[in-house]
């Protein structure tokens, strides 16, 4: 499970520029973001058990902080929406589901590949630049898949929060946010999104 830094680089750095809103950056998660992303997944499985599903895991950097904090590869599950990159993580993440397709489907996704149980759900999509609407549908089905009380994780390089404040009241969801990953380039803030077990 070994990833070549510079291979993964290069090839992030392609797609962001063939799709650089899709993609967010020009850089993967640098390794201080994440293993505050994994600390905060770890927190926001709250004593759920069940997957946690990664989405746009890009080129694995989150995947392998993840992993090295003790998720188990047969609970991980990577939805990624480029070919390109879901190629280069069936490369290199053996042993690991990874599904190649749009998060704004998730449930859709995960019936289709038999998952039914969920502890959380970690977001390392753009969600600050993708259209309101996707996110809109995005956050949706993040929280149709997660159990009541669930939590999904996300980071933002932005100043503001990835996930709007009229939507966060529509579906009753509330906002923690870590202290600004300053180490990170571009610095990055971790957000966890949870919605009450009545919501």
């Amino acid at each position: 499970m070994r990833i070549e830094a510079d291979t993964g680089k290069a090839l992030f750095l392609k797609r962001w520029l063939h799709r650089p809103l899709a993609m967010g950056t020009f850089l993967p998660s640098g390794p201080f973001l994440s293993v505050a992303i994994a600390q905060a997944a770890l927190a926001a499985m709250n004593g759920y058990t069940g997957h946690v599903i990664e989405l746009g895991a890009g080129t694995g950097e989150v995947t392998k902080a993840l992993l090295a904090a003790g998720i188990a590869p047969e609970w991980l599950v990577l939805v990624e929406r480029d070919r390109e990159l879901a190629a280069f993580l069936r490369r290199h993440f053996d042993g690991l589901k990874i599904i190649e397709g749009d998060a704004a489907q998730l449930p859709h996704l995960l019936a289709a590949n038999g998952i039914e149980r969920v502890a959380t759900i970690v977001s390392c999509l753009p969600l600050l630049s993708l259209p309101a609407e996707m996110v809109r549908r995005i956050v949706r089905g993040v929280f149709e898949a997660l159990p009541r009380g669930g939590a999904m994780v996300q980071f933002t390089y932005g100043l503001t929060p990835p996930v709007s404040k009229s939507l966060r009241r529509r579906l009753r969801i509330t906002a923690l946010t870590s202290r600004r990953i300053w180490r990170n380039v571009p610095p990055a803030v971790v957000w966890t999104f949870t919605r009450a077990p009545g919501g």
